[in-house]
C-alpha cells in the first residue's frame, strides 16, 4: 500500500516574502513609469517665453561734483600697489557706478584703467564703501549712474 500525502503549500499573505516581493514589483513599476514620463518629456519640443526682467524705470545720469555724500569714500594709494613707481608719477582712472533708491553705491566698474591692476581694485574697492543721500528728481527718489574720474599722484 502506498501511502499519499497530501500537501498543500499555503502561503500566508502576511507573510514578509510575499509583503517585500510587492514593494519591490511596486517600487520597479513606479521607476518604468518614471523613465518612461520622463523619456517623453525630453522627447516633446519645449516651450520658451522671453520675459524681461530688466528695472523698466530710468536710470537717471548724475554729476559726481553735485553728489551729497552722506559717507564720502577716503581715496589713497596703498603703498604696496606703487612699489615700482617713482614720486610724482600721476596715475588717471576712470570709473562708472551705480546708486540704488537709497543711496547705496551698488555697481562700480572701470571705464578706463590707470594700467595699475592693484591701484584700480583698491579704487574701486574705497569708492564701494561711500554712501550718497537718495538722488531725488520731482521729489521721488530714483536710481542714478555717475562716472568718477581720479588721477592718483605717487607721494
Amino acid at each position: 500500500m502506498i501511502r499519499k500525502l497530501h500537501t498543500n503549500l499555503a502561503f500566508n499573505t502576511s507573510s514578509p516574502f510575499r509583503t517585500s516581493i510587492k514593494s519591490i514589483s511596486a517600487y520597479g513599476l513606479l521607476v518604468s513609469l518614471f523613465a518612461l514620463f520622463t523619456m517623453t518629456v525630453s522627447m516633446s519640443p519645449a516651450q520658451a517665453e522671453l520675459v524681461d526682467l530688466s528695472n523698466s524705470e530710468p536710470v537717471t545720469q548724475i554729476s559726481i561734483s553735485n553728489a551729497n555724500w552722506v559717507v564720502r569714500p577716503i581715496l589713497r594709494i596703498e603703498s604696496h600697489c606703487i612699489n615700482t613707481m617713482s614720486t610724482g608719477d600721476k596715475l588717471t582712472l576712470l570709473l562708472d557706478g551705480s546708486v540704488d533708491k537709497q543711496g547705496k553705491i551698488t555697481r562700480v566698474q572701470v571705464k578706463k584703467s590707470s594700467g595699475n591692476q592693484c591701484l584700480d581694485e583698491n579704487a574701486i574697492r574705497q569708492v564701494r564703501s561711500g554712501r550718497m543721500k537718495p538722488v531725488m528728481v520731482k521729489g521721488k527718489a530714483v536710481r542714478a549712474s555717475f562716472s568718477l574720474p581720479i588721477i592718483f599722484t605717487v607721494p
